[in-house]
């Protein structure tokens, strides 16, 4: 009888096309996407079990050739060799699969501690542009991060030119440095309800300045709160510093020294006529 034998390198071949070339393909996708991707857990689940049941077939598919080969041609040694490759293909398709799942499985990263930060911060505030485009309005405290906020959105707006304030008050020193952003960008000053504290800081750095109906400026003395403890802050000096920045804005030299004679506990609202006459309001 005449026996027909396979073409030499015919189970070669089908090793490298079923099983070899398919397997790198998809643990190369596999390690690639466990590199970038969070994937939601249903879909990285129906994944692994995807590739589990293709390879699967690919082994019953090659054991299948192997005896085909074995009947065939009697050798053993590539046979056991393929063997060895599924039982390689089976641990490294495992690790890929338990790290797709364990990565789906993950938390989401946390905020840093200063992007949490930064976020309550600007809680405590808004800083709105008007429809249209042309005024900001800032309602609320005055923390850190303002003036770097002001900047940007002057930065992209550059055609605002005022800035509507309703504020109590709150830090001196990012106060000082919205108003020299404000001073800078040209922009006028209205207030709308009150503006106390730190804010007159903000309304004085104005181009022009005005009061909305019964809109009230606030000034006290400064003095430092009960969970703040800096023994070598001079609250005096810092007073002045910003008298003379006052008189600089056309504010009148005797107003100028009242205008911290408040105890910090307590709040002046000079009267429209005489803010106006102080040179406060203007025009």
């Amino acid at each position: 009888m005449l026996m027909l034998r396979p073409p030499k390198g015919a189970f070669a071949h089908s090793v490298w096309v079923r099983l070899i070339v398919p397997r790198a393909l998809l643990l190369a996708a596999f390690w690639s996407m466990n590199q970038s991707l969070q994937l939601p857990v249903w879909l990285a689940y129906l994944l692994v079990a995807g590739d589990a049941i293709f390879l699967l077939w690919q082994i019953a598919r090659y054991h299948s050739a192997a005896e085909a080969h074995t009947r065939d041609t009697g050798a053993m040694a590539p046979i056991w060799g393929g063997y060895l490759l599924c039982l390689l293909a089976i641990l490294s398709s495992a690790t890929l699969w338990w790290n797709t799942v364990l990565i789906a499985h993950r938390p989401p990263p946390e905020e840093q501690h200063s992007e949490q930060m930064r976020r309550a911060r600007e809680a405590l505030y808004t800083l709105t542009r008007s429809l249209d485009g042309r005024s900001l309005t800032f309602d609320g405290e005055i923390t850190f991060g303002l003036k770097a906020r002001l900047s940007q959105m002057l930065d992209l707006s550059p055609e605002i030119d005022e800035i509507r304030l309703s504020s109590p008050g709150g830090h001196i020193y990012e106060a000082r440095g919205a108003a020299q952003v404000i001073a800078a960008a040209g922009l006028d000053t209205l207030v709308q309800g009150e503006c106390s504290s730190a804010c007159t800081l903000l309304f004085m750095a104005g181009h022009q300045r005005r009061l909305a109906p019964e809109a009230q400026l606030g000034f006290h003395g400064y003095g430092l709160a009960e969970d703040v403890n800096l023994p070598g802050y001079d609250i005096d000096r810092a007073q002045e510093k910003d008298r003379a920045s006052f008189i600089a804005q056309g504010m009148q030299p005797e107003f100028a020294a009242r205008i911290f004679d408040m105890p910090p506990n307590r709040m002046w609202y000079p009267k429209e006529p005489m803010l106006r006459a102080a040179g406060v309001l203007r025009p």
